[in-house]
């Protein structure tokens, strides 16, 4: 049995804070920054339904 390669990178609207420490983050003015928190929180208010049905998933975004 052959293994599949795992991806390198993973395709994603948000920015990446890979290298940035929590100091950075504060720090951080960019809107790219703000568009990003404000997409999260976003997401968080209105979270999955889908936990494990046969179902389509239950967001609408």
């Amino acid at each position: 049995m052959t293994t599949q390669p795992r991806a390198t990178f993973i395709e994603t609207d948000m920015v990446s804070l890979a290298g940035y420490s929590l100091s950075d983050l504060r720090a951080d003015q960019s809107r790219e920054l703000a568009d990003a928190v404000r997409s999260v929180l976003k997401q968080v208010e209105r979270p999955r339904a889908n936990l494990g049905g046969s179902g389509p998933p239950g967001r609408a975004d």
